[in-house]
């Protein structure tokens, strides 16, 4: 109970407990003596003289104590320790001296010593209560003056109009008579505003230190009100309240008094409690009206009721900032729609949702194509004004439950509330890029814009609002990536899963040993369907997880920086096995893929004329694919790199013909000697008029441009003449082989592969 007793010397604190059950004691056999008549009405003096003074002493004893042993807070208690000890010096003369006095004196040197406990108490709380008075907002301020102004209000109505009335004898002794109602009033408003100022909240110090001085105002209203009656001594119930109040001061002393938290102006005890003085002040001009209290009661109500309507105009006030303050917390500043904060507490609402009535939901994540280009162009402002018209050309895609936010720069998120399964789902995918084909106009131009869109569904992919959000993401770039413009999450395309991350760790292992492996498709004359060279394909072999296709290891390696050591590897193995063709009398070449990172690399030239003489074979031996993307993503720096792979005599072959966005002067300008149609447009070319009509377009313009043309995906006899009466000179497909491991390859090879000195398409342009 006496927590800081803890810091005191043994001998002190022993002292300390034996005055404090001391004081229990005198307290306890005084309120059984009240109430049972414990001793008989012959002790009704001694206890009210000496147990009394005993408790005063002992409680000043106690709190001089902590005054001069603890440190923290020492001048508040310092100041009432002074104060109880003068109240108890006062009690003390009076008890042995002044209460025998036929006439004692008003004001008598005890009223003097009484007195002094107030202004030195006032201090001594305002002292230890000003660490609460920074940053209070004034809504509190007026709670406390409220709480404060009602408290003197109905203690001025119940005390003061008696206690005057009954006045009688010199201006002096009126004064006197008065002075402590007024100054238990003051020291009551003072509690009850101190309360309010920690939000109404008590720790056990400042509910002892208020219960004690509240406690010592109700002592003080019952002996004024019996002293109007016309006794001349305090009864036995305020002699109680009395030591009771004084006790507890005593206890307060040696208890923690914590800082409260700045209090919160939007709980229910901020608007009840007040509201509740504010009534009891009502009351009180309610009770005047009926029987006149007097002008103090009149006027403390008064003040009340106009603080407290001052307190209710503060608080629409503060509601209708805080509205706002929400509101802009929640939006963003450019497209008034909801901002990620909104939209990540929309989603997590969604996925309770969804999870309580088993229904699913989506998120979806747009990202506008070119914007960057658009921003560049013509300024961040027009930038600023698309995205300012996204939203309301978005919301008729959407249902009244859907939430469209903008995420951040061209970032936008859909989250389709409970129910939205994987059709709904992808057909606002399909509704969004609908409304944003029609034109938007920009400072007078006419600005067509497309998205990207990646779809998460919950429960499918992802059960919480991170996982979702980033799921939505992955499916999002490969949507970008892949030019599909939107895009259902897959876990196999996901680069950041847990598996992922840990392929990526073992891949680099792999590079080192012997993990890595070759597969060979043949390419194949389209005239004579001799096999002239073979596309080298790696493969994987996981010692867990079997044989890894390159669709996943490869994007891992351009993530994780390995996909240099890739290439160079599996060019490596590569002229290795052609070298081993060569020798046995085989006059192949093999194809190798490379990245844009070996492209932007200006020591790959280098590189290759190294490997090339350290397996003694010939540049032509080696015929470099590259896609479209890659050569056009940073054209002036690769150009440099394939002129100098051209100079050495490597082949170099344009893969995925068709899929990208060649310029068609690019193609003449590079010395590129291949094309390679892609796979899309041949599979399906003998039943599609326009891709039959792309692929011997495509042929005419490489023939006439001097370039070997190649058609990928031939999966049938049908096919492989058509091509070859359009006068394509390669084929590459599953019509000639798959793609096998070298020995596997063995006897297609020695029954169609060239032979040396054998007449072949010729390997340079």
């Amino acid at each position: 109970m006496l927590v800081l007793a803890g810091a005191l010397p043994a001998r002190q604190r022993h002292a300390l407990y034996a005055a404090v059950t001391s004081i229990v004691a005198i307290i306890a056999f005084s309120t059984v003596h009240l109430l049972v008549g414990v001793g008989g009405s012959g002790l009704d003096a001694p206890i009210r003289d000496w147990a009394t003074s005993a408790v005063y002493v002992l409680v000043a004893a106690a709190v001089i104590l902590r005054a001069v042993q603890i440190g923290q807070s020492r001048s508040a208690w310092t100041l009432i320790a002074l104060g109880v000890s003068l109240y108890g010096a006062g009690n003390l003369v009076w008890a042995f001296w002044l209460e025998h006095v036929a006439a004692p004196p008003i004001p008598s040197i005890c009223d003097a010593l009484w007195l002094s406990l107030y202004p030195l108490s006032y201090v001594g709380i305002a002292l230890l209560a000003r660490r609460q008075w920074r940053g209070i907002p004034a809504g509190v301020w007026l709670d406390g003056i409220v709480a404060g102004l009602a408290i003197a209000a109905v203690g001025a109505a119940v005390v003061f109009g008696p206690v005057l009335r009954s006045s009688t004898g010199s201006v002096a002794a009126v004064a006197t008579n008065l002075a402590y109602p007024i100054a238990d009033l003051l020291l009551a408003a003072l509690v009850v505003g101190v309360l309010a100022l920690r939000g109404w909240r008590l720790d056990r110090g400042w509910a002892l230190l208020g219960g004690g001085f509240l406690a010592l105002t109700v002592a003080d209203s019952i002996y004024l009100r019996q002293v109007a009656a016309g006794l001349a001594t305090s009864s036995s119930v305020a002699n109680i309240f009395y030591m009771t109040a004084v006790a507890m001061l005593a206890l307060a002393a040696w208890q923690p008094l914590e800082r409260s938290q700045v209090p919160r102006t939007d709980g229910l005890s901020t608007l009840v409690l007040p509201g509740a003085f504010a009534l009891a002040a009502v009351g009180v001009l309610g009770y005047d009206h009926f029987e006149h209290l007097g002008t103090l009661p009149f006027a403390l109500a008064l003040l009340t009721v106009l603080a407290a309507l001052l307190r209710t105009g503060l608080a629409f006030r503060d509601v209708s900032t805080f509205n706002e303050t929400r509101r802009q917390a929640v939006t963003d500043d450019l497209t008034d729609l909801p901002n990620r904060r909104l939209f990540h507490e929309r989603l997590e609402e969604a996925i309770a949702r969804g999870a309580t009535s088993s229904d699913g939901m989506a998120v979806l994540i747009l990202d506008l194509d070119h914007f960057k280009e658009l921003n560049d162009t013509l300024g961040h402002h027009s930038g600023d004004t698309l995205l300012r018209k996204i939203g309301p050309r978005l919301a008729g895609a959407l249902r009244p439950v859907d939430t469209l936010a903008r995420l951040g720069g061209d970032e936008f998120g859909i989250v389709l509330d409970t129910p939205a399964d994987k059709a709904l789902a992808l057909g606002v995918a399909e509704r969004i890029r609908a409304a944003l084909m029609e034109p938007f106009m920009v400072q007078d131009l006419l600005l067509r814009v497309d998205a990207s869109v990646g779809i998460a569904l919950f429960p499918a992919h992802a059960d919480t609002a991170d996982e979702l959000l980033r799921r939505a993401d992955v499916a999002m770039y490969q949507a970008k990536k892949g030019r599909s413009r939107s895009e259902l999450y897959t876990p196999e395309r996901d680069l950041h899963s847990r598996d992922r991350l840990t392929l990526a760790a073992e891949l680099e292992r792999a590079l080192l040993g012997t993990e890595i492996e070759l597969y060979f498709q043949p390419k194949s004359n389209a005239a004579t369907r001799e096999i002239v060279g073979l596309e080298a394909l790696a493969r994987w072999r996981h010692p867990t997880h079997g044989l890894i296709l390159p669709d996943v290891f490869v994007p891992l390696a351009e993530t994780t920086g390995l996909i240099r050591s890739l290439t160079r590897h599996v060019m490596n193995l590569a002229l290795e096995q052609c070298k081993q063709w060569r020798a046995a009398g085989l006059d192949l070449h093999v194809a190798v893929n490379i990245a844009v990172a070996d492209l932007l690399d200006v020591e790959l030239p280098v590189q290759v004329a190294a490997a090339l003489e350290r397996h003694q074979l010939p540049p032509g031996a080696l015929v470099i694919e590259v896609t479209e993307g890659s050569v056009f993503s940073d054209l002036e720096r690769i150009r440099d790199v394939l002129v100098r792979l051209d100079e050495l005599g490597v082949f170099l072959s344009l893969d995925d013909f068709g899929t990208g966005f060649s310029s068609l002067g690019h193609l003449k300008s590079l010395p590129i000697g291949e094309v390679k149609i892609d796979r899309s447009f041949v599979v399906d070319m003998t039943s599609n008029v326009a891709d039959a009509a792309i692929v011997n377009a495509t042929i005419q313009l490489a023939r006439q441009l001097g370039k070997r043309v190649v058609a990928e995906g031939v999966e049938d006899e049908v096919t492989w003449r058509q091509l070859a009466a359009g006068g394509c000179e390669l084929i590459q497909g599953y019509e000639c082989s798959r793609p096998l491991p070298a020995k596997e390859l063995l006897p297609l090879l020695d029954k169609l592969a060239v032979r040396e000195g054998a007449s072949v398409v010729a390997l340079a342009a």
